[in-house]
């Protein structure tokens, strides 16, 4: 379900299903019912807000059998998430966010997520699995004014459900095929009259859907477990406390991707190259054959991650006097990604490891004041604190097949390699770098209510940040002895491990000022017409792309800044039965960071820094229904031309790989379907004092290129996907059982793909293929 856009923040905001449409007596309702969001900290009707959410409430993912956020993306039109692993993973929201080059810890994300108001920096604390979720809403455009952390392209807000002081425990049990088993038990109680808790636990787990031939396992499994603490103290009216601890853990053989296609061995010039199967034959291997969906797998070595991530935060609301809000947010988390990752991604010896090590820690205290509304001006004003510390260390680790197939000549008739395997097989690269952030930030937002029809909002946000970044990279691993080779070939050896293996050190530092905000317009045409006019200006916090140093490499990427302006439209008509809203956007990204070949230096060299401008302009619709009694429609739709303005000196595909660079500037952005389309259809009745209702999904999203330099091999087709449910539960909720389906037509589709030049292979990440399964509910 797809809603308008501005620059705010919502909370505990409820799409209403049929189930929860409902009059108060339990029946389903003819009308659509209301959105209920605070936006503003304060209760009100989504329609008569100018903002921009698409809220999923817990119910309706449970019953579509979504249990994480990548599932969760095909009923959010305006977001894409491309990616394999917990940390490689790149966010958009109508085309802006992070580019598929952009998986670095130096950088920040162009979309903001949030757990129960806690920024969160990393995409791989978040896309684990959901527990104790309330709702899930997505924020489209750029936040800063009433969020604490800045982003330039929306956010996704995450909320969970708040203790009960009335005593309650309830479970949930799913079986499905691959024998997906998801179990979970929370309970709800009390220590007195002034303290609620409850304690949670959730174990998934399911085998491999993608089976590997030379270990003869099933990869890509589930085997997760998470745990929650969650403590409400209200000892007055005025005043409430919420302490929360949290711990998860996502491993299995997971994190690793499939060759789609080999390159051909032409390129666009003519010039013959030594393809894949020739430096196969090189080394004497035989490859499978090439079949993405057939879902195997012949990589030797090993896949097994793990994902640890843990944290406590305290939230604490307090009411003056004068019937403001005083909040503060005091939040520490602790995230890691401890990977194994086989380099070539194929059953050759050739690059035996290619991982990020990650330890993540951050600290947020956010302290804001809220007036109560209805008033003549009511506010929102905050003081923002934010550290982070990412300790990376990136291993490369090479094996026996590396001396041929890495430094035999790119001509199809060159002599193999002379170099003996022992030149680079045991190898090691090994490089830490510490990116480091302080941030500070002062933010706020007022709306002059004028005229009971026309507001006027307006907003603010200064912004100080210092980074500081150290890089280290040396060589290590168990290899022979240059000493060992012949006198011939021994400075031939020496230089090829350099340059596998570069040596080098730095430390540097830089602070950042920013002032951003919005300005907003809204106006009532009729009780049941709504309609706004809105500018944002968003802020990418700047990076430090910590790499190797080279000559011409600026380390620092300077910030984005986008500007974003939006009309919306937002209506309701046949007596509540019908809701319509329209949105018309156009954002301008000036310095988008990407990656880019700098030819003013002798040797060239490549990395991320700002390339130009970016533009993303179109048209988001939402539409629910209720034509029925006891049947709810939605669709929802974005059209997104998102485009380059200016990205000269790109990186050429692969076919132009004799040019270096190209110019992309007009040409359509990576990661942006321009068409993406969704619809739910559920239908609800009621008899014998049961509840049984079924139900169905349906998404679309036109093909989009992944690689940000449009690459053909790195595009992905369109695709759709259909999913649908039955059930039977009780009006009072103390039970309810469900089948579910996704991907009912077991569409064969790519979540990304991406070029692996070195090795003449197009990789690809696998979407999933159908599951099914049923879910029993229940409680006491």
């Amino acid at each position: 379900m797809l809603a308008l856009s501005s620059p705010a923040r919502a909370e505990d905001a409820a799409a209403a299903p049929a189930s929860a449409a409902g009059a108060a007596d339990g029946t389903p309702s003819q009308n659509v019912g209301e959105i209920t969001v605070t936006a503003r900290y304060r209760k009100e009707s989504a329609q008569n807000v100018p903002i921009g959410i698409t809220a999923l409430p817990a119910d309706t993912l449970a019953r579509q059998g979504a249990f994480n956020i990548k599932q969760v993306v095909q009923q959010l039109p305006s977001l894409n998430i491309q990616g394999y692993s917990g940390r490689n993973q790149t966010i958009t929201i109508r085309g802006i966010g992070t580019n598929a080059g952009g998986t670095n810890d130096g950088l920040e994300q162009g979309v903001g997520l949030y757990v129960d108001g806690v920024y969160r920096p990393r995409t791989g604390s978040v896309i684990t699995d959901l527990i104790d979720i309330d709702s899930i809403q997505l924020l489209r455009g750029p936040q800063g004014t009433l969020f604490g952390k800045n982003t330039v392209a929306g956010a996704i807000d995450i909320h969970t459900r708040e203790p009960s002081f009335t005593p309650e425990a309830s479970g949930e049990i799913t079986y499905g095929n691959k024998n997906y088993l998801r179990g979970y038990l929370s309970l709800d109680s009390t220590i007195g009259d002034d303290i609620a808790f409850r304690v949670s636990y959730l174990r998934t787990q399911r085998d491999g859907l993608i089976y590997n031939t030379r270990y003869h396992q099933d990869w890509d499994n589930l085997d997760n477990h998470s745990g929650r603490f969650d403590l409400l103290y209200k000892p007055t009216t005025n005043f409430k406390l919420r302490l929360i601890a949290d711990y998860s853990i996502q491993k299995g053989n997971m994190g690793f991707q499939s060759v789609a296609a080999v390159l051909p061995t032409t390129l666009a010039n003519g010039t013959q190259v030594r393809g894949f199967y020739r430096r196969a034959a090189d080394i004497g291997y035989t490859p499978p054959p090439i079949d993405p969906f057939a879902r195997t797998t012949d990589i030797d070595s090993s896949q097994y991650d793990k994902m640890p991530s843990w944290g406590v935060q305290a939230k604490a609301d307090l009411t003056l006097a004068n019937s403001a809000t005083l909040t503060s947010i005091s939040a520490y988390r602790n995230w890691k990604w401890i990977p194994n990752f086989d380099g070539d991604q194929f059953g050759a010896n050739i690059s035996t490891a290619s991982n990020v090590v990650t330890h993540q820690q951050q600290f947020s205290q956010e302290v804001r004041l809220t007036s109560p509304g209805s008033q003549t001006i009511d506010y929102t004003a905050g003081l923002y604190y934010f550290w982070q510390k990412a300790n990376d260390t990136q291993v490369t680790g090479y094996g026996r097949d590396a001396s041929v197939w890495l430094t035999t000549p790119n001509t199809p008739t060159a002599a193999v390699s002379t170099l003996p395997s022992a030149a680079l097989n045991g190898l090691y690269a090994y490089a830490r770098q510490v990116p480091v952030t302080y941030s500070y930030a002062a933010y706020g937002q007022a709306t002059w209510n004028i005229a009971p029809v026309f507001r006027i909002t307006g907003g603010l946000r200064f912004t100080y940040e210092h980074k500081t970044g150290l890089y280290d990279a040396y060589a290590g691993g168990d290899v022979a002895p240059i000493s060992s080779f012949d006198p011939s070939l021994q400075a031939t050896v020496a230089a090829r491990r350099a340059a596998l293996a570069p040596v080098g050190s730095y430390t540097a530092s830089k602070d950042t000022k920013n002032v951003s905000g919005t300005l907003i317009a809204a106006y009532d045409l009729s009780a049941d017409i709504h309609s706004y006019a809105s500018y944002s200006r968003g802020y990418k916090s700047p990076g430090i792309n910590l790499v190797a140093p080279s000559n011409g490499i600026d380390i620092f990427v300077k910030p984005e800044k986008v500007d974003d302006y939006e009309l919306g439209l937002k209506s309701r008509f046949a007596g509540g039965k019908i809701e319509l809203n329209l949105a018309l956007f156009w954002t301008e990204d000036n310095g988008y960071q990407a990656n880019y070949i700098n030819y003013a230096v002798t040797p060239v060299v490549g990395y991320i820094t700002n390339v130009g401008k970016l533009s993303t302009r179109g048209v988001e619709v939402d539409a629910r229904a209720n034509p029925l009694k006891g049947l709810t429609l939605t669709a929802a739709g974005t059209y997104d031309d998102a485009r380059y303005v200016k990205y000269t000196n790109a990186p050429a595909p692969y076919l132009q790989s004799y040019l270096s660079s190209i110019d992309l500037s007009g040409r359509r952005a990576s990661g942006a379907p321009k068409w993406a389309l969704t619809g739910t259809a559920e239908y609800t009745h009621e008899a014998g004092g049961l509840e049984a209702y079924a139900g169905g999904d349906a998404s679309y999203r036109s093909g989009f290129y992944a690689a940000v330099n449009l690459d053909p091999f790195s595009y992905v087709p369109g695709y759709a996907l259909f999913g649908a449910h039955v059930g039977l539960r009780r009006p009072d909720g103390r039970w309810d059982a469900s089948l579910w389906v996704r991907n009912l037509t077991d569409k064969n589709y790519f979540n990304t793909r991406s070029i692996s030049t070195a090795y003449g292979t197009v990789l690809a990440a696998l979407g999933e293929p159908r599951t099914f399964g049923i879910t029993l509910r229940g409680k006491l």
